[in-house]
Formats: structure tokens, sequence, C-alpha cells
């Protein structure tokens, strides 16, 4: 099946913004002053320049079969049987990467916020919302980017000039003290975040015109790191990397330094309302792609009817996964980086071939 909606080459690059960037603000830059230290912003350089590689790979395929999804490309290549059994490593590795979504977001909510309300109730308040929206499909989800995205950039903006007054450029030498390694080994970290470019695969053939899906994703991995570089630079100048490493949510420690006199103080509230709105649409995007994908690969004609079930598994499964935030931590710095290298490259990359080598392509839908 397929959905029927378009959008524009601007909202694809903007759904990839908000397909990595919510819960990588959050969690990422203490976790990358684990490895890396105060050279956590060259890791973040370093990644993106990696995930330009499967970056590539899906505008080439895109391009070989302009109009499919990667679930339908996947029976294209690899014939029926084999291309539905990959397909559906897809459809669960994007089920699992919602469920962890989730659960970061209750998490955080539950810890840093309102210590004594149930993680439950986030998770079913979230996934509530994004069901709603992930049944009226694509466009639905890209048009709430168009009202979220000025509030994020200008909030971005405000808290890296106000915060200014608590930073020192002294927390962000030496310059690659422990040499490259540390470097290296951080950009490992960064890759589940930026290996998500991969989900432009699954609505690039809805963008219109669809050459244009090559600007989408250079400019998405460019504002994402833009913006990544600047919070993880400003995490780091604001409290250093020894300090950096004892947080668990660093955006929001960054958020919560900013005062300015009697007048601006406490804007962390902001951060929290536009954090949710940005974490809302990463969900709905994420639930609307594994419905697609499991209507896809079930031969079913809509996907609408799987949205409120598989959000309703995603919530028991969030549950299920973790038993509190450090085993998130130690999953996204352990688990994570070899398991998404996995689906989100190689996977992928062997499409690529495969159907490079058979000389595999298709013109229209």
């Amino acid at each position: 099946m397929r959905e029927e909606g378009y959008i524009s080459p601007r909202q694809a690059s903007v759904l990839l913004w908000f397909a990595i960037l919510p819960t990588a603000i959050l969690f990422l830059p203490a976790l990358l002053t684990l490895r890396a230290r105060q050279d956590s912003w060259l890791a973040v350089i370093l990644a993106t320049l990696a995930a330009g590689i499967p970056a590539l790979v899906i505008y080439l395929l895109a391009l070989r079969f302009p109009h499919y999804t990667l679930f339908q490309y996947c029976e294209l290549i690899l014939g029926h049987l084999a291309g539905k059994i990959v397909a559906m490593v897809f459809v669960l590795a994007f089920f699992l990467l919602n469920a962890v979504v989730i659960r970061e977001f209750s998490e955080f909510l539950t810890t840093a916020v309102m210590p004594e309300t149930p993680f439950l109730f986030f998770a079913c308040s979230i996934v509530t919302v994004a069901v709603y929206a992930a049944r009226n499909g694509l466009e639905v989800i890209a048009r709430c980017t168009d009202f979220i995205m000025p509030l994020l950039v200008a909030f971005f903006v405000v808290i890296l000039l106000f915060a200014t007054p608590e930073m020192s450029l002294r927390n962000i030498l030496p310059f690659l003290e422990n040499g490259i390694r540390p470097v290296l080994g951080g950009s490992l970290i960064t890759w589940p975040f930026m290996g998500q470019v991969i989900i432009l695969a699954t609505y690039g053939a809805f963008v219109n015109p669809p050459r244009s899906l090559g600007w989408s994703l250079i400019s998405g991995l460019l504002g994402i790191a833009f913006f990544l570089v600047l919070v993880t630079m400003g995490v780091i100048l604001a409290f250093g990397a020894s300090e950096a490493t004892t947080l668990i949510f660093a955006g929001y420690n960054l958020a919560r330094v900013v005062s300015l006199g009697q007048f601006l103080e406490r804007i962390e509230v902001l951060f929290l309302a536009i954090w949710v709105a940005g974490v809302f649409i990463k969900i709905a995007l994420n639930l609307y792609v594994v419905a697609l994908g499991l209507a896809t690969v079930t031969g079913l004609k809509e996907y609408q009817p799987l949205v409120a079930p598989l959000g309703a598994l995603n919530v028991a499964m969030a549950a299920y996964m973790y038993r509190n935030i450090s085993e998130i931590r130690l999953d996204l710095l352990t688990v994570e980086p070899g398991w998404t290298l996995t689906w989100q490259f190689i996977l992928p990359l062997l499409l690529l071939l495969v159907a490079w080598v058979r000389g595999q392509r298709r013109t229209g839908a």
C-alpha cells in the first residue's frame, strides 16, 4: 500500500530534523563527554560525515526506485520471500526505536520534572496524541512541523545567547588532548542518532519532486549537525567536560542556567513545552513509518487500522525494555552503536549492491 499525500523537499528536511534532534539534544552531549571529553563537538562533526554515506545510499536507492518506499523496494530487489523478511526487519527496527524514544521521553519527565507521576501516564498521553497524528497521514505530521520548527530554532538561539555569561572558553581546551581515538569513540556513540537518517527512505517516495530528495538529505544533515554542535559546545563551555559527564539531561541543564537579572529566569519550562512538541513529532513519524511498513509487508490496502494497536504495543515494549534511566544510558553507550549500524547502514548498502549487480531499477510507482 502507499500514502496518497505528498510533502515538499523542505518539509522532508524538517521531518528529518525532528526524527533525530529532540532526543539527541537531551541525551547525547553528556554521553559524548564520557568518551571525547572537551572534543565532543568534533565527534558530532565526524559522525555527520559518516552519516553522509548512508544518506548517499538512500539517495541512490531513491533514484533507482522513485515513488517506492524502503519497504517496497526490499521486495523488488530481493524477491518476494527474502524481500518481505528484510522489510520486516526494518519494521521491527523502527518499532523498537520508537519504544526507546517513548521510554526516554517518559523517564525524563519522571526523573527531572514530576518524580511522583508514573511513567505510564506520560507514555500513554504522548502516544495517544501521536496515534491521532499518524492516522491522519504524513502531510498532517509535516504541517505540524511548520508551527513547531520556528519555535525550536528561536529557543535554541535564546538559550545559547543568554547562557553565554556562564560559559568559559577554557573549558573547551586543550584541543585533542588525548588524540583522535576518544573522538572516534564519541562518533560511534553519536551514530545511533545520526544513523536515523534512514527514515527518509521510508517517506522519500512522497517527496515532490523526487529528485529533490538529495537536497532534503543534505540540508537535513547539515541542520542537525549545526544544532548538535552548538548544544554540545554550549554544554561543555558552561559546565566543563568533567561536570558534563555527571549530567543526565544536558540540554535541559543548559536551559536551567539561563538567568538575566530578575527578568528572564526559569526558561526550562519553555524548553519542556517545545521539547515535548518535538518528541511528539518524532513518535508520530516513527509510528506512521511502522504502520506503513507493516501494511506493506502484509499486503493491507490501508495502514490506519494498525496505528492504534502498534501504539499500544509500543507503550508495552517501552515499559518492558528498561528498568530505569541508567539502563537507557548503558544501552545507548554499548548496545545501540552496533545494532543501529547493522540496520541503518549495512542492510541498505547490501540492498544497493544487489540492485546494482542485478541492474534493477524502476521508473514509476
